[in-house]
């Protein structure tokens, strides 16, 4: 019996042996990809640093409004007589839009003008007498003239005031509505019609702060209708506001767009694209980005020896990481073999299948339960 127990004792033994020897040669084999010896180095694939304009597309709302635009009231008051106004009619500087009852400045006028003529004949009457030797005092001659000249600003008066029963369009464009009839009786504060020139309409946005220095008079943008599928159309940046907004910590920038086709109106809502650089960052393979108690960091393989640089994170790109630190630009990056990689170490860069030939020649063969390869 004892014999026996001391049998089994053997065989675990022995077992328990072969199990030690072939973790060991497994742990041994897989610390084995990435170490390295004071002559050959830490294996490692590196990729130079690219320096990389960030370009990001903004995106925002705004409402239009046409290049000129206005709402038409009378400077004065009385009965209207006329009405030439069309919705959405296109009409040219000075077209006359409605008529006020202009009887009284009519005569007003005619009444300067025979005051005007008076004054001036007895300003040349007294001129051609004097030319005869007459003896006519100069103050009363200049009182002739004095007459004449406040005669010609009575009839100027006169002509203003009937000007101003005749409202005209101040600028070319299209004319809105109009609830005013022919006998309506209107003053200053009578709302008569619009007046927009939409040949040209203007959209304001907002634009983060951050792009102050990239977004200027001149800067291309793309506009569609908000929540659109339609074609967008192309305009440009002509003003950037003077200050940001503290609370939305953005400014206004204004687009113009070309509306001569007649697609859009003032007051619609458009979505407006541009493309804004940020300035430009160095490019990294997003595996070479560490994680320290300081924060990210990359190695970087500095006349064959591995040299840490800090490295703020700016925008993730597909398959890299703009970062903002202490790099230029070909600074070769480690982007594998990273875990065996210490500040100071030596380094022996491969490619990348170098390095793949390198593990596959390392890794542990393959043992059956007695250790036997």
């Amino acid at each position: 019996m004892a014999h026996r127990h001391l049998h089994l004792f053997n065989t675990s033994l022995v077992t328990l042996v072969l199990f030690s020897a072939l973790v060991g040669c497994t742990e041994e084999a897989a610390e084995s990809r990435f170490t390295y010896s004071q002559n050959a180095g830490v294996s490692v694939v590196t990729e130079p640093a690219k320096l990389t304009d960030l370009v990001e597309t903004l995106t925002s709302v705004g409402t239009a409004r046409a290049l000129q635009s206005v709402n038409v009231f009378s400077d004065t008051s009385g009965r209207v007589t006329a009405v030439n106004i069309n919705a959405d009619q296109y009409v040219d500087t000075g077209d006359l839009l409605l008529q006020l009852d202009d009887r009284d400045e009519r005569l007003a006028v005619k009444l300067a003008n025979v005051k005007l003529a008076d004054a001036k004949r007895l300003a040349e009457r007294y001129t051609t007498v004097n030319a005869r030797d007459a003896n006519i005092p100069e103050s009363q001659l200049d009182d002739a003239r004095a007459a004449v000249d406040g005669a010609r600003i009575a009839l100027e008066q006169a002509e203003v005031a009937l000007d101003r029963r005749r409202i005209t369009a101040p600028f070319a464009g299209r004319v809105g509505l109009t609830e005013i009839d022919v006998g309506d009786r209107i003053d200053t504060n009578t709302l008569i019609t619009t007046i927009d020139d939409r040949a040209v309409l203007l959209v304001n946005f907002s634009v983060p702060e951050v792009y102050v220095e990239r977004v200027s008079r001149g800067t291309g943008v793309e506009v569609r209708l908000w929540d659109a599928a339609d074609k967008a159309v192309s305009g440009e940046i002509i003003a950037v506001d003077s200050r940001i907004d503290v609370n939305s910590r953005s400014f206004i920038a204004r687009a113009a767009i070309d509306n001569s086709a007649d697609r859009f109106r003032p007051g619609m809502a458009f979505e407006i694209s541009l493309a804004a650089s940020r300035g430009a960052f160095m490019s990294v393979p997003d595996i070479a980005v560490q994680w320290g108690a300081d924060g990210a960091y990359v190695w970087v393989a500095q006349e064959g020896v591995a040299a840490r640089r800090e490295v703020t994170l700016v925008k993730r790109m597909a398959g890299a990481i703009l970062v903002d630190g202490d790099l230029v630009e070909d600074d070769q990056v480690v982007m594998e073999g990273i875990q065996s990689v210490r500040a100071g170490v030596t380094l022996k860069v491969l490619t990348p299948s170098e390095l793949d030939a390198g593990i596959k020649a390392k890794a542990p063969t393959e043992t059956d339960e007695f250790g036997n390869g």
